[in-house]
């Protein structure tokens, strides 16, 4: 989806005629394509509506990371490595935050950011999450061992950014948009218009000082 309207691109470009709109909305997506790119989220930054689950290889210490998710339902963790099924731990076991485990964000969602962590609580019945690197005998060797992760964390929650469009990448996305219809129209090097076709051809991505607007705002993931 794009992040921002037409009607508010065609305030930014100075339009009042919807002429162009097939065009805008096709810079519009492609604006937001390229952020999210750059952004390293493929999957955009609205976070889901619904919560759902997934699966974490424990940690075996008192912080567990996990996606960046809006909202947090359940956090159910094994006794064990080689057991089936999981429990469930009540509110006062966990706590979800963001930034650094040594001075963590116990409220990023009121500051625009999204959950990265949980962490044991102190006033819990648990002191760990339960490890999930599993070592055991395999192949024909007796002393021949294997170890691997297992998974022994499960976390229901909505996953995502964010539950509205960030104002930064809305105006990220309006900001390039507006530029590569200007450059069309001036027929910028750049762009060529090929306004017959009812689209643009790209030969650049996002702009440099675009780009570091998103990267100031603390928008773009570090990919390990």
């Amino acid at each position: 989806m794009a992040y921002a309207t037409v009607e508010e691109l065609r305030g930014q470009i100075g339009k009042s005629s919807a002429d162009s709109d097939p065009i805008l909305q096709s810079l519009l997506n492609a604006a937001s394509d390229a952020i999210d790119k750059f952004c390293n989220r493929p999957l955009g930054f609205l976070a889901d509506t619904t919560a759902s689950a997934r699966y974490y290889c424990g940690s075996g210490g008192t912080v567990q990371w996990i996606d960046e998710c809006v909202s947090i339902t359940t956090v159910s963790v094994k006794d064990a490595a080689t057991d089936d099924t999981y429990t469930d731990w009540s509110a006062t076991d966990w706590i979800a935050c963001a930034g650094a485990p040594s001075n963590p964000d116990f409220d990023p969602i009121s500051k625009g950011f999204p959950y990265t962590f949980i962490i044991v609580s102190a006033v819990g019945d648990y002191d760990h999450f339960t490890s999930g690197q599993f070592t055991t005998r395999r192949g024909f060797k007796p002393d021949l061992l294997t170890r691997r992760g297992v998974p022994t964390v499960k976390v229901t929650a909505k996953w995502g950014f964010a539950t509205s469009v960030p104002a930064t990448v809305e105006q990220a996305c309006l900001i390039q948009a507006a530029r590569w219809f200007k450059r069309a129209e001036a027929s910028w090097s750049d762009t060529t218009g090929a306004p017959d076709l009812g689209r643009l051809m790209y030969t650049k991505s996002l702009d440099p000082d675009v780009e570091m607007l998103l990267v100031k705002t603390g928008l773009r993931r570090k990919v390990l």
